[in-house]
């Protein structure tokens, strides 16, 4: 019954995005996002999500999932690759694919050009792209950093001394799972059980200070300026340290290495180096210059 059901899904998804695109057109996008539902996408890092949610917000089209679109796929249809480290991730660029915002890993990866590169996420995706004969346009920033052009909080009061966003990998690291037991004025803020993708926003203005391991929790607490640190957790994130350090060429941020926190100890630390935390610059218009689709007016 479950393989009849995933069968009939995906004949229904099929349907659902030929109609958006050709009758709504839909933007198809490419991601790290699971659309393969009877309705919208699944919460699985909202990072990731930003793909869907954002890019659907600030054009006010449909957005569909290429990975999932067999028939963009047959027919070569151009395709966005936009916010997180997919260049050269495996099966996301294409020889149809149009680049805007998005990094590389820095990892020796086979990938294939894409058609077009209208801007990157930071300096040191340039570098890498130049260094395997690509050309690259002189234009950096990720799309994470326009929210608080189109989106503003609906909490303005700071309610938490300190917000920490675990990437999702770390989401059940015991440490974590200590805070959300013995403290009252630190919010955990959750990038894979949110229900709407502006709650996370919400969350972290709310907050004082943000210490972050999620390479997002640190650009979208920079874009509306809410001094922050990076940690590490687990030391799991796939990729290393180099996507921390590709967004932080992008915006003149000068960040070493992460905070390493083990223990509740660590907090007063923290909170130390957040009160040092310097507002980045970021090229807002660089990143809406490059951007592909025409945008809606910003709120």
């Amino acid at each position: 019954m479950t393989k009849i059901l995933n069968k009939i899904c995906t004949l229904w998804v099929q349907i659902r995005d030929l109609y958006f695109y050709f009758c709504r057109h839909a933007i198809i996008v490419n991601g790290y996002v699971d659309d393969h539902t009877w309705k919208g996408i699944r919460h699985r890092n909202w990072g990731d999500d930003l793909n869907y949610y954002f890019i659907r917000h600030i054009t006010a089209r449909p957005v569909v999932m290429y990975h999932n679109f067999k028939i963009a796929q047959y027919l070569r249809l151009t395709n966005y690759l936009c916010i997180g480290t997919l260049l050269d991730a495996v099966k996301y660029s294409n020889s149809q694919t149009v680049v805007w915002g998005t990094g590389v890993s820095g990892q020796e990866r086979k990938f294939i050009v894409p058609k077009e590169i209208k801007s990157v996420r930071g300096i040191k995706t340039q570098d890498f792209l130049t260094n395997h004969h690509i050309e690259c346009p002189m234009s950096f920033g990720d799309p994470a950093s326009l929210l608080p052009l189109f989106y503003k909080p609906k909490q303005l009061e700071k309610r938490y001394h300190l917000g920490i966003i675990p990437h999702v990998i770390d989401q059940q690291y015991p440490l974590i799972r200590q805070m959300c037991a013995n403290s009252d004025d630190i919010l955990i803020i959750d990038l894979h059980h949110y229900t709407h993708w502006t709650d996370v926003i919400d969350q972290i203005c709310s907050c004082d200070a943000i210490a972050s391991s999620s390479l997002h929790g640190l650009i979208v607490s920079d874009a509306y300026a809410i001094p922050n640190c990076w940690i590490e957790l687990s030391g799991k994130i796939s990729g290393g340290y180099f996507k921390f350090y590709d967004y932080a060429s992008s915006v003149a941020r000068n960040l070493k290495e992460p905070y390493l926190m083990t223990s509740l100890e660590d907090l007063a630390q923290i909170k130390k180096i957040c009160s040092n935390w310097q507002q980045p610059k970021i090229d807002v218009e660089s990143i809406i210059t490059s951007c592909p689709f025409k945008l809606k007016r910003k709120c």
